[in-house]
């Protein structure tokens, strides 16, 4: 017979749900840092030259028609705010109630920036394959870059994956394989980005529509996507309130991302619901 009179014994540290806790994106885009008194950030877009021309018959030299223009970006403010009780507090396993809070605010304001980029890219005009979702292999990847390529982009790429995207490419000889890549992609404890075909591959659980037959990757030059975000990036502030007897905690950040360049961004939806052989 089981005897009914038992003990437990409670873990002092708290055990987090998994969930994404930094940003990966601040640094695929480009990026401007807003002081105090200003609401928006203005981005100067320089034109493309136009190329060499022969002097007239008049007997001078035509001028270029410059096309520069600017991208104005409105911020925005997010919050995330929590409210616990003294006596949650005070009962709370470990007495860790109030620095699990914190870290959720914290995880919450650096995930909104990844949120906000990827909301940016989600109005990007230019779709691969006419909007087709299509399952990943090595020559559709290179054909999407290339893509991109036929329209000028000559700088850093980053190239935005599912998990079921991701997985996919583990499969390929080329991305697996120290002669192609800088790291060993099939070792590591956690999906790193890697440097492969010329872009940056980065596994992103972010992005909309994941695990379904259409869902939203995105490949895109840093020159095309603009991130404004104020002084100070993330504001943290916790208290208590001794009126109500609660302890509050509470992240805030103003910020705003924005296409830049649509020539720059392509949109590839991804059938991850189709079976992996």
């Amino acid at each position: 017979m089981t005897y009914m009179i038992t003990a437990a014994q409670y873990r002092d540290e708290w055990v987090h749900e998994f969930q994404r806790g930094e940003t990966y994106l601040k640094d695929t885009v480009s990026r401007e840092t807003i002081t105090h008194g200003h609401s928006s950030a203005v981005f100067a877009i320089a034109g493309q030259s136009s190329g060499m021309s022969e002097r007239g018959v008049n007997g001078l030299i035509p001028t270029r028609n410059a096309t520069d223009r600017q991208v104005t970006v409105e911020l925005k403010e997010k919050h995330s705010l929590e409210n616990q009780t003294s006596f949650n507090v005070f009962t709370s396993q470990g007495g860790k109630l109030r620095e699990a809070m914190q870290k959720r605010s914290r995880m919450d304001a650096v995930r909104e920036i990844d949120d906000e980029i990827i909301r940016a890219l989600s109005t990007a005009t230019n779709v691969y394959n006419s909007g087709t979702a299509i399952t990943m292999t090595f020559a559709r990847m290179t054909d999407i870059i290339s893509d991109l390529w036929e329209g000028n982009v000559d700088e850093r790429v980053t190239f935005l994956h599912t998990p079921k995207s991701w997985a996919r490419m583990l499969g390929w000889q080329q991305f697996t394989s120290a002669d192609y890549v800088d790291r060993k992609p099939l070792m590591g404890d956690a999906p790193r980005p890697i440097m492969f075909a010329n872009a940056w591959h980065m596994l992103h659980n972010g992005l909309t529509g994941r695990t379904t037959n259409s869902a939203a990757m995105y490949v895109y030059a840093k020159s095309a996507v603009g991130h404004a975000l104020a002084t100070g990036e993330i504001k943290v502030a916790a208290g208590y309130n001794e009126e109500q007897d609660y302890s509050w905690d509470r992240a805030t950040i103003y910020h705003r991302a924005v296409i830049l360049q649509q020539a720059g961004v392509l949109r590839v939806n991804h059938d991850d619901s189709a079976a992996i052989s």
